[in-house]
């Protein structure tokens, strides 16, 4: 754990997500929306693309030994380690509907991998000045205290959060399978919602906010800052099915154990 420590300048790190997260903010507020998909996309691409070399040029300068995954969009190249060693995995907009409609739900996720392992996350919520970070074996932090999972154990208390797939009608079995798990879910829990950005929902899940989050799909860069976020705050993750989280997951259950166990019996049926 020491290495970690001595080698990525946390105070760094979180600097250049608050820095990244001001210019975001400012082309949130902008008034002009688009008139179609291919304008949001357009804008989102720009915002995109400024915001990763932004972050991918300032840790590439400081820390010029460690790898750049290239792979947010590719899910194929996610499904195994990418680097031997340390490289990190960016992404600088979670909750892109969100933020090109001047929604405030959106955050900005890095997570740095060694040895195929999770070691160091950092979930900046720029909108709230939130930042969540958690390191392997040391913690998560919310702003710099210390934060745990819900203490709820049973899930008819419990508010449960979750994700559609970004292109429902693209992937109609992800998209089936979450209506699916939301079917099931909603009348055993007190209550279900969709809070826009993946990473943003994982870190109120680890401060407590929420007390659980599923997810169906293949997409692990999207949920692995926030995994090492939840298991430092005593909380417990694993794939849709509660098999081990790992390269190739196929979905995601995150919550305390309680919660976690019940939310996987109840998925588990409809299968």
């Amino acid at each position: 754990m020491e290495y970690i420590m001595t080698t990525i300048d946390i105070r760094f790190c979180e600097e250049l997500l608050k820095s990244v997260g001001e210019r975001l903010n400012k082309t949130l507020k902008q008034e002009n929306r688009g008139s179609s998909i291919d304008d949001l996309l357009i804008r989102f691409t720009e915002s995109n693309d400024w915001a990763t070399h932004r972050i991918k040029g300032a840790l590439a300068k400081k820390y010029p030994h460690i790898h750049w995954s290239e792979s947010e969009f590719e899910i194929q190249k996610q499904e195994n380690v990418e680097f031997q060693g340390e490289y990190w995995v960016c992404d600088p907009i979670d909750g892109a509907v969100q933020f090109l409609q001047g929604i405030s739900s959106y955050a900005i996720s890095l997570c740095l991998i060694r040895d195929g392992e999770p070691v160091l996350s950092f979930i900046y919520d720029p909108s709230h000045q939130e930042l969540f970070h958690a390191i392997a074996g040391k913690g998560a932090y919310l702003n710099g205290k210390r934060i745990r999972v819900s203490h709820k154990t049973k899930l008819q208390d419990a508010i449960i959060t979750t994700t559609p797939p970004s292109f429902p009608a693209r992937d109609k079995e992800v998209t089936n399978l979450t209506l699916s798990g939301m079917a099931q879910i909603m009348p055993k829990s007190f209550a279900i919602r969709m809070l826009g950005s993946v990473s943003l929902q994982l870190a109120y899940t680890a401060c407590g906010r929420v007390d659980g989050y599923f997810e169906y799909g293949y997409e692990l860069y999207n949920w692995i800052a926030g995994a090492l976020l939840i298991r430092e705050a005593g909380g417990v993750v694993s794939d849709s099915q509660g098999s081990n989280f790992t390269w190739g997951t196929a979905g995601i259950i995150a919550a305390n154990l309680d919660i976690h166990q019940e939310i996987r019996d109840e998925l588990r049926t409809i299968l």
